[in-house]
């Protein structure tokens, strides 16, 4: 509510249950059945007017949802409820979002999937206006004063509009990365506040209405991270809605984006301060620019399945590749042909490390073994194998002679390279690591 002392929820459309919680004890202080059956969206907007436009102690709130619009009043201390619905007349649409005028909340304003939005008249509870927008559905509509509101569109509009009742004439439109689900007005700094779900979120100064990107993050599981040599202020992070993102934590703020489109998820990467060489899942390995995300280069059909580990050497001279059937490959960067071939695990490839003199190789799989490859002659010089669980990721001691392995036994396993039986194992039973 907009004193902060009332709070709206409601369930689905099987539950059809909606409640009003008193958010200074957290107890429910009015339930009942909800109008429409389905609710897609819910505002509050102050409190009920008398006749001769003076407050009572009855709050208002709006809910839409399966072509309706339902206008309620709420009595907080005997819990009671009314509820009228808003006359649409001959035109039916299917409201996305919700919101009441500045002030005395004289209107109220609905966004629609036919990309337009309607201004309704509280008192009369009928159509006042019909406002073209964008397309792809007006997603999100928020009223900044008496006579300003914003839209935010599915194709990624922001339009701000002056209002004088039911006239309503453009002001400016603005286009944003992915389809704008919500806005929100600061008042203390005069921005208005718009998040998009391709997960960027912009400010708007509203006194010269110009709009700049504030933060952004990936919209969905982040699968892989990545440092460059002896830098800790830069990451690259590789999520499954498709891309790379460079970032610099000084300022939290994003570098570069690395796009490949119809490639599936990034599943590993290296870092460096001029390239990033990134492993696929359609298995192809792509090199970007690590100043501006530009692709370079790509390998086809590095690995079938997947490139799930991917390193490059320490003499920049070659990279080595994992892939989801258990191949380690080793490819010359200059020409990018592959020139060594070692098959033999038999599951996901899930880390590679080099030692320092670019001659030996440890890799890692979900197979439960830990090879170390002699790159020169192209043979495996020693196996260390789990009892139990894959191996999910390993780190090696800076003496280059003890490596801890975590996995699916949910273990910390030493091992020392010659040795074939583990030093030691720590409990970690009741945690998943998956990576160290």
């Amino acid at each position: 509510s907009h004193d902060n002392r009332l709070l709206f929820s409601c369930g689905n459309s099987l539950d059809k249950k909606m409640f009003i919680w008193d958010t200074a004890n957290g107890f429910i202080v009015g339930s009942c059945l909800m109008t429409p059956d389905s609710i897609i969206c819910a505002r509050f907007g102050g409190f009920v007017k008398d006749i001769k436009g003076r407050e009572t102690n009855r709050y208002q709130f709006a809910t839409c949802g399966n072509k309706q619009i339902a206008l309620w009043k709420f009595d907080a201390k005997t819990g009671t409820f009314e509820h009228d619905i808003i006359n649409t007349g001959w035109t039916v649409r299917e409201y996305t979002s919700i919101e009441f005028s500045r002030n005395k909340e004289e209107f109220l304003y609905t966004g629609t999937t036919s990309g337009d939005f309607f201004i309704f008249q509280i008192k009369n509870k009928v159509v006042a206006a019909v406002v073209n927008v964008c397309a792809l559905g007006v997603t999100s509509v928020q009223a900044i004063d008496i006579n300003t509101i914003a839209c935010g569109g599915g194709n990624g509009t922001l339009a701000l509009f002056r209002t004088d009742g039911p006239n309503v004439t453009p002001i400016n439109k603005t286009m944003l990365t992915g389809a704008v689900n919500s806005l929100q007005y600061c008042e203390a700094s005069d921005l208005l506040i718009s998040a998009t779900d391709r997960g960027f979120i912009y400010k708007t100064t509203l006194n010269d209405a110009k709009t700049y990107l504030h933060s952004e993050n990936h919209t969905d599981s982040v699968v892989f991270l990545a440092y460059p040599p002896k830098v800790s202020d830069r990451f690259a992070s590789c999520s499954a809605d498709g891309t790379i993102r460079l970032w610099d934590v000084s300022e939290y703020l994003v570098t570069a984006r690395c796009i490949a489109l119809n490639a599936g998820t990034p599943l590993c990467l290296t870092y460096t301060d001029e390239v990033v060489i990134s492993g696929w899942q359609d298995g192809k390995i792509r090199m970007f620019k690590s100043e501006d995300g530009s692709s370079v280069w790509q390998i086809d059909n590095a690995h079938k399945g997947g490139v799930t580990a991917i390193l490059l050497s320490n003499n920049y001279k070659f990279i080595c590749s994992g892939g989801a059937e258990g191949e380690v490959r080793v490819w010359e960067l200059r020409s990018r042909q592959m020139i060594s071939h070692l098959k033999e695990h038999t599951n996901r490839v899930t880390k590679l490390y080099l030692f320092n003199n670019d001659l030996h190789l440890l890799s890692a799989s979900r197979d439960k073994a830990l090879l170390c490859w002699d790159l020169k002659n192209e043979k495996r010089v020693s196996a260390h194998v789990q009892r139990m669980g894959g191996i999910n990721s390993f780190d090696v001691v800076p003496q280059q002679s003890i490596v801890l392995t975590t996995g699916q036994s949910r273990k910390v396993t030493f091992w020392n390279l010659k040795e074939t039986e583990p030093v030691r194992a720590i409990d970690t039973s009741n945690l998943s690591l998956i990576h160290i």
